[in-house]
């Protein structure tokens, strides 16, 4: 499953990782047994197919560490993708807030407005009924009189 990764690397590069990870491998607990199987020579044919097969075993770490990479870097992106998306999310609640109370305000303002008028056009008529009654009575009276 080797494919072309993103970076290429040398043979020396592969060879310091190599020595890396030996030495890695070898500070945990290693038996003499061990440090016998990374240090023990070969002959030339095992030797380049060993090479071969651990550099493609290199290369494709290389790549699945690459691939994590990208992951990681890709999640860091999604959560400041997230943290913008939180933000908007908090301003448009607080303008939804700020809209409603407007919207609240404009309508008790119509009503007290609606009630006004009313209360307007009920003195009126009030006072037109009144003025109609009280000369009605003053006609009777004088014609009484």
């Amino acid at each position: 499953m080797l494919s072309t990764g993103k970076r290429s690397l040398s043979k020396e590069d592969i060879k310091v990782a190599d020595k890396d990870e030996k030495e890695s491998l070898l500070e945990h607990d290693s038996d003499l047994d061990e440090e016998m199987l990374f240090t023990q020579p070969s002959t030339s044919n095992e030797d380049t197919k060993v090479d071969h097969k651990m550099d493609s075993v290199k290369l494709q770490i290389q790549e699945v560490t690459d691939v994590m990479r990208d992951n990681v870097q890709k999640v860091m992106d999604r959560g400041e993708r997230l943290e913008d998306l939180q933000e908007t999310s908090d301003r448009l609640s607080m303008a939804g807030n700020e809209f409603r109370e407007a919207a609240r305000k404009a309508q008790r303002r119509a009503w007290l407005q609606n009630v006004k008028s009313r209360i307007i056009i009920v003195s009126i008529t009030v006072t037109i009924v009144l003025f109609i009654v009280v000369l009605d009575i003053m006609v009777l009276y004088l014609v009484l009189r």
